[in-house]
């Protein structure tokens, strides 16, 4: 009775359909990737599914040798530049087939990887190459191993594989691929290129408010040049890494030899667009040093001049200094010593002139970028200025001044 049972049950278990197709590629030689095989199971898969999807697991047991051969026969057309060595069916609910396959002929080695950043500088490029590690290596591996003559449909497995990876790490840019052969030797070239707006042009400045940017000229040439290299960046791209960016140029600013020698403290802000904005400020947090030329628009008087700076924190926030000024109708000089507070946008200064033994009064609040508001009053004279100045340049401001004697326009020459 229980043969019987037994019997019947496994007559049960043959008549039931197949459910379910696995299909495993392997290469009896080793040397094709998975993303290769992976591609060659896929196709091997549509095929096993069409033959044995919901066919009866009893008719398929009774001809296994017939079904591997016609297995064989289609693996040999489909999958170009191998040959299949064994088809090993295992009938069931749960259908395995197993593919064994090798090279026709030769095998690629030693792949060229050409990879190619379109529109961006030298400088970007092997940062953006930096930011897909080890690409090239991986690429030169899905390849390796690889029949020689499969580098058509090969070509088509690396494309999906390289844009996905591209535009995973990326997002921004896209990538163009092309495999090609040259005299036995396979050649991948991949193109990565921008999309969306890009940056086009680079408004750069170089500026200190502590040291005479005279002494920045030939740090600024420089800086130009490496600034400049953002363009052709998309602006997404900019504004995803800017923070990035900023310290790139941060550490480069820092292993300044200037820098170094003065102790100086270099600041970087990117204002992402298709204008880029790149403020770089070299600042010092021991010495405040400028020197000013003046010319007035709107007074005949001493409508030439000049003044110097020289100043010592002793303090984050303290700052003692000395000043010297010239008139150039008459060269009268005069010579203050003098105590600024600092704190944020605002500056208060307090300083006696010689030789008119004038206390003098200074009241500065920079409220943007490129604008200064300026109070001063001479105690002495009783004399007030108002001003708001706007910064051109690095070298060039243009104020406009409401005085008690005469308003005028100054243009401001700054070293």
């Amino acid at each position: 009775m229980v043969l019987c049972f037994c019997l019947m049950w496994a007559t049960a278990a043959w008549a039931e359909p197949v459910t379910v197709v696995q299909v495993v590629v392997q290469d009896s030689r080793g040397g094709t990737s998975i993303p290769l095989l992976q591609k060659m199971t896929e196709s091997m898969q549509v095929v096993a599914q069409q033959l044995f999807l919901g066919k009866g697991t009893e008719k398929i047991a009774g001809d296994i040798p017939g079904y591997e051969k016609l297995l064989g026969e289609v693996a040999d057309r489909v999958l170009t530049g191998y040959t299949t060595e064994k088809v090993v069916l295992a009938p069931g609910k749960t259908t395995v087939v197993t593919f064994t396959i090798f090279p026709w002929s030769n095998v690629i080695h030693n792949p060229i990887i050409d990879l190619q950043f379109s529109g961006v500088s030298p400088t970007m490029a092997a940062y953006l190459q930096e930011k897909m590690p080890g690409l090239k290596q991986r690429l030169s591996g899905m390849l390796e191993g690889a029949s020689l003559d499969a580098v058509d449909w090969a070509g088509s497995v690396l494309r999906t594989q390289i844009r996905s990876e591209v535009e995973r790490q990326l997002p921004e840019f896209k990538a163009a691929v092309d495999l090609v052969e040259q005299h036995d030797q396979v050649i991948l070239q991949v193109v990565v290129y921008p999309v969306g707006e890009v940056v086009r042009r680079v408004q750069y400045e170089m500026l200190s408010r502590s040291v005479p940017n005279v002494l920045l000229i030939n740090m600024k040439d420089r800086y130009a040049e490496k600034v400049n290299n953002l363009r052709g960046l998309p602006v997404s791209f900019v504004a995803q890494n800017r923070r990035e960016l900023e310290e790139m140029f941060l550490e480069q600013l820092r292993s300044e030899q200037m820098v170094g020698a003065y102790h100086l403290t270099p600041s970087v802000s990117l204002v992402p667009g298709v204008n880029l904005l790149a403020d770089l400020t070299v600042e010092s947090k021991d010495y405040k040093i400028w020197f000013e030329g003046y010319g007035d628009i709107g007074r005949r008087e001493n409508n030439l001049s000049g003044r110097a700076h020289m100043g010592r924190y002793f303090s984050p926030n303290d700052e003692v200094f000395g000043e010297v000024g010239v008139k150039l109708d008459d060269v009268a000089w005069d010579f203050s010593g003098g105590y600024a507070w600092h704190e944020g946008k605002t500056t208060l200064s307090y300083m006696r002139r010689a030789p008119t033994a004038e206390n003098v009064y200074r009241v500065e609040y920079d409220f943007g970028p490129k604008w200064r508001l300026r109070y001063e009053y001479w105690r002495g004279s009783n004399v007030k200025e108002y001003a708001i100045r706007y910064r051109i340049h690095e070298f060039l401001s243009g104020e406009y001044v409401y005085s008690t004697d005469k308003s005028y326009f100054r243009i401001v020459g700054n070293l």
